[in-house]
């Protein structure tokens, strides 16, 4: 099960690194992205396991907990967080959900 953790870092910190590059170090972004991803997810798969339900609903409310640590961390808009949030679950969520990743 935490390999899906594990891919979930491998999408979303080189995203991560895309949006905030010019706002910290590489080390950094990777050691906070860690830390946000690994925040997240226990929420996501206890809820997703314990009481299934609404994936979508369940990722949009990560999203806006990882846009959160993003506006938190990096001192960015709102708008901006909220970009770099929904833009990494998006894209982690669907090349996990086809099966790409």
């Amino acid at each position: 099960m935490w390999i899906y953790l594990v891919k979930t870092w491998l999408v979303e910190i080189p995203l991560l690194f895309l949006f905030i590059r010019k706002r910290d170090t590489l080390l950094n972004i990777l050691g906070l992205g860690l830390l946000i991803s690994a925040s997240t997810w226990p929420f996501l798969i206890y809820y997703w396991y314990t009481f299934g339900g609404n994936i979508f609903l369940l990722e949009g409310l990560v999203s806006l907990v990882e846009s959160f640590w993003v506006r938190s961390l990096w001192k960015t808009s709102w708008v901006y967080s909220l970009l770099v949030g929904f833009t990494c679950n998006i894209v982690s969520f669907g090349l996990g959900w086809l099966g790409w990743i």
